[in-house]
């Protein structure tokens, strides 16, 4: 995850970023303007130098207190979270999607709730889990994995995506989503609805060879996450 204190993100300079434009609300400047945003289940993946290979619990354990830099409880708790969401999670996988979602899945969904909480124009969300072949299917879902299924062009990312026969389903489902959104601010297409995002049902498209709603999804992890002190303003 690359060295302490290492943030992706907008940096404030006072001039040409004059503030944080989702903190502490979402900018009234694109307030009528729809948003669609989400994240990829193993983000991290896509980094190089990151630990891919199956670990014990123990190492799995201390990755996730260092990543989080939790305590000892908070550890355990996280863990625990996970495991009553999928009861069969992989060390390895605990590892993988807890990073991911402390850095990119929980941000997408402050954006969300602050994006629905001005009133106006919706948020959409996504999360992405179709796991790629590549590498033994190492990869997982890393991030850009959708990009190539959002171009309807799954063969040109086969080094990511692989060449199984599935992708070309699901490439069309996504693809058609985000031309909807393009052209109507809703990615709504027939066979495939998508309600908008909000902090009551929290609809979630979960794009994966069954793509489908569901709402508030791994609710036990986004509260476990959520209870964690802040690392970054906003």
């Amino acid at each position: 995850m690359g060295p302490p204190g290492l943030r992706f993100g907008p940096v404030v300079d006072g001039k040409t970023l004059p503030g944080n434009p989702f903190d502490p609300t979402a900018p009234e400047i694109s307030a009528n303007v729809p948003l669609l945003i989400g994240t990829t289940q193993t983000e991290v993946t896509f980094f190089p130098g990151q630990q891919l290979d199956p670990i014990d619990e123990a190492t799995a354990r201390q990755r996730i207190k260092q990543t989080l830099r939790a305590s000892d409880a908070d550890t355990d708790r996280i863990i625990a979270a996970y495991k009553k969401v999928d009861a069969n999670i992989s060390n390895i996988d605990l590892c993988l999607e807890s990073a991911s979602d402390s850095y990119a899945w929980t941000t997408a969904i402050t954006a969300a709730e602050r994006k629905a909480a001005l009133g106006k124009a919706p948020a959409y969300m996504y999360y992405f889990k179709w796991r790629s072949t590549v590498r033994d299917g190492k990869l997982k879902a890393m991030h850009c994995m959708e990009i190539p299924f959002v171009f309807d062009n799954p063969d040109a990312g086969k080094p990511m995506t692989g060449s199984g026969e599935d992708r070309y389903a699901l490439a069309s489902k996504i693809s058609g989503a985000w031309a909807a959104f393009a052209r109507t601010g809703n990615p709504s297409q027939k066979g495939l609805a998508w309600p908008a995002y909000n902090t009551t049902n929290r609809a979630t498209m979960i794009l994966d060879n069954k793509c489908e709603v569901i709402d508030d999804p791994r609710k036990e992890v986004r509260f476990a996450l959520a209870s964690l002190p802040p690392q970054f303003p906003g």
